[in-house]
């Protein structure tokens, strides 16, 4: 047993941990009204406080993981989140706001297990998908007002959706979504009128 090695791992877990209850204390310092189970991660640069905007009566669920990278080697495009007056994101979503824009409207909700990504990886034969930069050119997501995406949803860069829509559980969107409709399916089609 090599008890330097143990404190070593201890240490770096505890390292982890308290930056992110440092994180999470300042969401909350600076937005009083959310409601955000103990159980969020916040991944922001610490000085990036600027690039995320929390409205009123926010609600975010246990597990869910919010990034924000304002600044980051693969794209010059800038990231941020903007969460409008009651949004919720509900257990287990995964929010990327990193290379792009992340907006949720007003009384808009997420469900369980989505994933939400304002940035993706270039393609290129030469490189290795991983360490290639990410596309400049389709980013960012946003969501209307008054939208709901289903459980276990992806929505990619690019997408928009618009005010009164519903994204139906298990969908992929990659596209625009006008107002007023509903879509579902992989990838996601229109199946009516609301």
């Amino acid at each position: 047993m090599n008890i330097v090695r143990h404190l070593s791992v201890f240490w770096g877990q505890f390292k982890i941990k308290i930056m992110e209850s440092i994180l999470r204390h300042r969401i909350h310092y600076h937005n009083p009204t959310i409601v955000s189970h103990h159980t969020v991660i916040w991944n922001y640069g610490y000085r990036w406080m600027d690039s995320i905007e929390i409205g009123k009566d926010v609600t975010i669920m246990p597990h869910a993981e919010i990034v924000v990278y304002k600044y980051n080697k693969n794209s010059k495009v800038e990231g941020k989140l903007v969460l409008k007056d009651k949004a919720v994101i509900c257990t287990c979503v995964n929010i990327r706001a990193a290379g792009g824009v992340v907006i949720l409207g007003k009384y808009s909700g997420i469900a369980e297990n989505s994933v939400v990504v304002a940035a993706n990886h270039s393609l290129s034969p030469e490189t290795l998908h991983i360490y290639s930069a990410w596309d400049e050119v389709r980013t960012d997501v946003i969501l209307g007002d008054n939208v709901w995406v289903g459980a276990n949803s992806t929505l990619l860069p690019g997408c928009r959706i618009g005010d009164n829509s519903i994204i139906a559980a298990g969908s992929v969107v990659n596209k625009e979504v006008p107002q007023n409709q509903i879509w579902g399916g992989v990838p996601a089609r229109k199946i009516r009128d609301i």
